[in-house]
């Protein structure tokens, strides 16, 4: 009987572990785009395309700039590492311009999201048009409570803390929860309506929040509110529970995200590390 008894509860507490660890593993997500305002959709896209081109030509000018300074040169000389390094980064440059210079007339939206998750901590690979370029990869740390915006175009990143107010022409109104409800991936999800003001503008958000998934930590998903360059963090700093699905309406067009698939699998820590090569920049999109 004792050892029924030490059996049983050893079951019992690997139960209760595996129930409340964090979740490790990945959620993919599918990304739906359709045009309402054709010119207006266009007036976006080249504000989009213009900041991205700015951000690679501003620091292909930097670089340039730093191997032609003639004391820069004399401690390149010594340093042919990092003299070798500098112009790898500088070739890497000037084909992200090249490539940007092809794909000009290309949509500025993303395709797909992959979102690692681990400790907590998350990792969120957005996948095709500009605003991929412009926001970067993302990753949220919780234990500094930080957001990283990780970009592999210019070999950069910066980031924000939880109390950073991110825009102050985007400013949150209020998060409210309906009594609406959906099933994505056969959780139940309710919908709360994001209302924010953008330069004097109201815009309307749908978020499908569900609390059936309670080993995941609802801040790891702080960058669904930055995937389309618009600045949701205030709202997603409320989430009371994990987002499956938000939809959102600009000028010019309406966006759908939606998980479409949530596996677990044991993930390398390489994700949630900022590339040891990479330089810090001031934040901004």
């Amino acid at each position: 009987m004792k050892y029924i008894l030490i059996i049983f509860f050893s079951f019992l507490a690997s139960h209760i572990y595996a129930q409340t660890e964090p979740f490790e593993g990945i959620i993919l997500w599918s990304i739906n785009t359709q045009t309402t305002d054709s010119k207006e959709l266009q007036n976006v896209q080249k504000e989009t395309q213009q900041e991205d081109y700015a951000e690679i030509n501003e620091a292909i000018i930097e670089l340039e700039q730093q191997l032609k300074d003639p004391e820069m040169q004399e401690l390149l000389l010594e340093n042919p590492t990092i003299k070798n390094s500098m112009q790898k980064r500088l070739q890497d440059l000037k084909a992200t311009q090249a490539s940007n210079q092809e794909s000009v007339n290309n949509s500025i939206f993303p395709n797909t999201l992959t979102v690692y998750l681990k400790n907590n901590n998350s990792y969120t690979r957005i996948e095709g048009g500009s605003m991929a370029k412009l926001t970067g990869n993302i990753m949220y740390l919780s234990k500094p409570r930080k957001t990283y915006f990780i970009k592999d175009g210019t070999n950069t990143y910066s980031f924000i803390t939880d109390s950073t107010v991110v825009n102050k022409n985007d400013i949150f109104i209020s998060l409210v929860k309906t009594t609406d409800t959906m099933l994505v991936l056969n959780y139940k999800c309710i919908r709360y309506i994001l209302t924010k003001k953008e330069n004097d503008k109201i815009e309307i958000s749908y978020i499908w929040i569900t609390k059936d998934i309670p080993n995941m930590n609802p801040a790891a998903f702080r960058a669904l509110g930055f995937v389309n360059g618009n600045l949701h963090h205030e709202a997603f700093k409320q989430l009371d529970g994990i987002p499956l699905r938000v939809e959102l309406q600009d000028p010019g067009y309406k966006m759908t995200i939606e998980a479409t698939d949530i596996s677990k699998r044991l993930l390398s820590d390489t994700y949630f590390i900022v590339p040891l090569d990479y330089q810090e920049s001031a934040f901004g999109f």
